[in-house]
């Protein structure tokens, strides 16, 4: 693995978890896959003088937290199961979560403990697509759509709604990160595309069809506080087509100043739509020619080291989306609205072409603006950020360090 950063100050200095802090504990319940951004949450919680207590459905030993700070459930048991399984022994003063399969979860250890939380109603909402969408209906922030469970009502509605001839998404309703989605047109396969609902964390069939927007897409990533919403950053996504997976994510937003206002009111209204209470959140969006489309509403912070690396580059520091999560949720801190960013970064995916990871690093990292890379935890990419004094450059950067890697 090759990493490097010539922006110090933007992370802060990993300290000796093992000891006990003075502010209480902050219970994690996941893991992200890159060290990149647990790493940097777990750095969050030190830096507000609190303990960490992880506790997964997979092994987190590779954190380097002793024993007495993990903790194990299983995701097959019933979600108290769940809940008895990974409290730690102290009551802890926060409680978030690494995955949108735990937000459930993570919703109702925090009533259990008393401390601020989304609740468990909007967390029913957030983990079901269907259910977002009904919520998000009165606020015209939908594509048409309709919610299913069997092959017949996938034949049935794949007909409806393909009736107008444009090309339809099939989603699993009960998952995220574009797992189980399928592309639906005249040649498709439906009892195929059926069989993907297998990717359900719910184990479940549910799913949701909806018509398929071209437009550009991007992610709102903020915080909200009973009804207040707080937007920390806008991001620009790089795909190469329909339901591609983004190869770049870009801060700030490129959007002329009307279209981001009218992305952050639809990002704003989804938010209070699905009813998240306290908590972090993230809104994926697709600007079509008619406006804003949501595609998802999620309980938490989101990925793609947007709030771990992109929004504290891109402001030099001064806004740490980790630690305002935890300032929320621990002190009902509820940060200012947030200044324009200084500067430009970017995450972008490097495929491997055959090559060793670490040679591939190496040679992003000798490109101009390129403060880190490193192999990329269960893909054939390397990643690497990009900062740029002036956000205007970003995008020139970006393409000049693909077009580099090819």
């Amino acid at each position: 693995m090759t990493t490097a950063s010539n922006t110090p100050a933007v992370n802060p200095t990993t300290a000796d978890r093992d000891g006990e802090a003075g502010n209480g504990t902050v219970l994690y319940l996941g893991l992200r896959r890159s060290p990149l951004e647990w790493r940097a949450e777990l750095d969050a919680a030190t830096a507000r003088g609190l303990s960490v207590h992880v506790a997964s459905d997979a092994d987190v030993s590779h954190t380097g937290l002793p024993g007495h700070r993990r903790g194990s459930f299983d995701r097959g048991s019933s979600l108290a199961e769940q809940a008895a399984q990974a409290s730690p022994g102290q009551a802890p003063v926060a409680v978030a979560c690494w995955g949108d399969k735990y937000v459930g979860l993570t919703a109702l250890l925090a009533e259990r403990f008393g401390v601020r939380g989304i609740g468990t109603a909007a967390a029913a909402v957030t983990t079901d697509k269907a259910a977002q969408r009904r919520a998000m209906e009165p606020y015209g922030l939908n594509p048409p759509w309709r919610a299913g469970r069997t092959a017949e009502d996938l034949r049935a509605i794949a007909a409806e709604l393909g009736a107008a001839g444009r090309p339809l998404v099939f989603k699993p309703a009960h998952c995220s990160g574009g797992r189980g989605m399928a592309l639906i047109t005249e040649d498709t396969g439906l009892d195929e595309v059926f069989a993907l609902t297998a990717a359900n964390y719910s184990g479940t069939s549910d799913f949701l069809v909806e018509e398929y927007v071209d437009g550009s897409e991007h992610s709102v990533s903020g915080v909200v506080s009973e009804g207040t919403v707080r937007i920390l950053g806008v991001t620009d996504k790089s795909v190469d087509g329909p339901l591609s997976p983004s190869w770049a994510t870009a801060v700030p937003s490129a959007l002329t100043d009307t279209d981001l206002k009218d992305l952050t009111r639809a990002a704003e209204q989804a938010v209070l739509a699905v009813g998240l209470g306290t908590g972090g959140f993230h809104v994926d969006l697709r600007l079509g020619s008619a406006g804003p489309v949501v595609l998802e509403v999620g309980g938490r912070l989101g990925g793609d080291l947007i709030n771990s690396h992109l929004i504290p580059y891109a402001h030099q520091g001064a806004v740490r989306p980790y630690e305002a999560l935890l300032a929320l949720l621990t002190d009902g801190e509820l940060p200012q609205e947030t200044p324009e960013p200084v500067r430009g970064a970017a995450m972008v995916l490097l495929p491997k072409s055959g090559r060793p990871a670490a040679e591939l690093a190496e040679a992003a990292l000798a490109r101009p603006r390129v403060v880190l890379a490193e192999d990329w935890p269960g893909t054939d990419t390397v990643v690497a950020v990009v900062v740029t004094d002036d956000p205007a450059d970003l995008p020139a950067a970006v393409t000049d360090l693909r077009e580099s890697a090819r």
